[in-house]
Formats: structure tokens, sequence, C-alpha cells
């Protein structure tokens, strides 16, 4: 069970979940921004400390340094987000229709070794465990605890295709939409955990780049049976916003 306590860790300066995110959440595979008025520019709260040192390249293996912004990107915040990646059965296989999560700022303490190098192994431990915690029950647990939420994570679909959204409205700021510019498999387990990515803004200004990685959990199961079934996968990630 040691797992649980090295996220505790973690857990302990991140917001808590709205009622056990994302098990009270009903499915919902896309998100339109046009009820979106009078947000304020920009990315909500600012660090609280100073994130000058914070090094996304020294946590990435050479084999994946593509996900690192170009050198005139500067960081801006650093958190986690917890969620689920939402597929549907189609042809056999699940289908990604989009994702839910809730990001809270984890800048003044990413460099923890429970957030910066085990947040995926430690996840991962929990989703394995028999008998033991949950995953969605140790969700359930880190909405008791205190911390500052930044934005919401979700899809959009007005451009006819799907494209992640990360809105800073909860947090006063404004928000962004994201293109894939890398995708990358997770260096460690991508069976289990969803690629790293690299996003480009092409909509809002709360940030220029961003970058995925850590990520724990997410993938569907390799087939699927009944055609349009939908399934919610619990994932974690690090997500680091470059202004």
């Amino acid at each position: 069970m040691h797992g649980i306590f090295k996220l505790t860790a973690a857990a302990l300066a991140v917001a808590p979940l709205a009622s056990a995110l994302p098990f009270s959440i009903p499915f919902v595979a896309s998100h339109s921004l046009a009820a979106r008025s009078g947000l304020a520019p920009g990315q909500g709260q600012a660090p609280k400390c100073d994130i000058s040192q914070a090094n996304l390249a020294a946590e990435l293996p050479a084999s994946l340094s593509a996900l690192i912004p170009p050198s005139n990107a500067s960081l801006s915040q650093v958190t986690i987000g917890f969620g689920t990646q939402n597929y549907t059965c189609t042809g056999g296989k699940f289908v990604n229709v989009g994702a839910l999560a809730q990001v809270f700022d984890i800048s003044c303490i990413q460099e923890l070794p429970a957030i910066s190098a085990n947040l995926a192994a430690a996840i991962n431990e929990i989703q394995g465990l028999e008998g033991g915690i949950a995953f969605e029950n140790w969700m359930a647990k880190v909405a008791q605890w205190s911390g500052f939420k930044l934005a919401d994570h979700y899809f959009d679909t007005s451009s006819g295709s799907l494209a992640p959204v990360f809105n800073f409205q909860v947090s006063g700021g404004d928000f962004v939409i994201g293109k894939k510019l890398q995708d990358l498999p997770d260096p460690t387990n991508p069976a289990v955990n969803v690629d790293w990515l690299q996003l480009t803004a092409v909509a809002g200004d709360a940030a220029k780049f961003l970058v995925r990685e850590q990520t724990a959990g997410g993938q569907p199961p390799a087939s699927c049976s009944i055609e349009n079934e939908t399934l919610q996968v619990p994932y974690a990630a690090k997500y680091w916003f470059f202004a």
C-alpha cells in the first residue's frame, strides 16, 4: 500500500476534487464554449513562488525531448490533472471521444519526488492493488484535502472536430484550445498510460504551449463487443503551461 502514501504527499498540496471527480460527473464527450463570456485574459492565479528553476527537460527521457516547447516559450504553471479519458465502442474498438478532468496548481511543490518522478508509478500501483483502495475511492479522499483548483479540462467540437480545452474561468482566467504537435507513447507502460503530448494554442490566451507528461492510466481495453458502449477510464497527468 506504500503507493498510497507517495500520492498523499502530492495530494496534500492540490485542490479538492468536486464531489469525487470524475465519478459524479455525467459522461460528456465534448463541451461548447458558446456560453463563455466575461472571462479575464490569462491563466488565472499565478504561482505563489519562483518557478524559474523548474525544468521540464530534466524530467523527460532523451527519447521524448521533442515535447519541449521552443526556447522562447516561458513556463507559467505546473499542474496536475485528475479525470477520465472517455471512449465509445466503434467497430470492435474503443475510440477516444474526449476527456474530462480538473487541473490543480502544483507549481510550488512540483519537484517533490511523489510528483516529479513517481506519480505515474504510484497511481498505477493503486490501480493494481487487489483488495486495496480503488482509484476512485482514493480520488474521493483527495476531495477532502485543501489546495487550489486552476482549470477545467474538456473537449470542444465547435470547429467540427474534437479539440482539447483548458478553461481557467474557475480561477479568474481565460481559456486555451490546443492542437496536437507531438504525440509520443508513455515510456514505461503505454498499454496502461495515455500518451505524452505537446500542444500548441489555436485559440484563447491562457497559454501558447502545453505539455502532458507523467501520465497514469487512461488507456481502454484492446477491444469491445457492444457497439456504442461508452467507457470512462480514470487517468492523471502532469500538465506544463507555457506563455
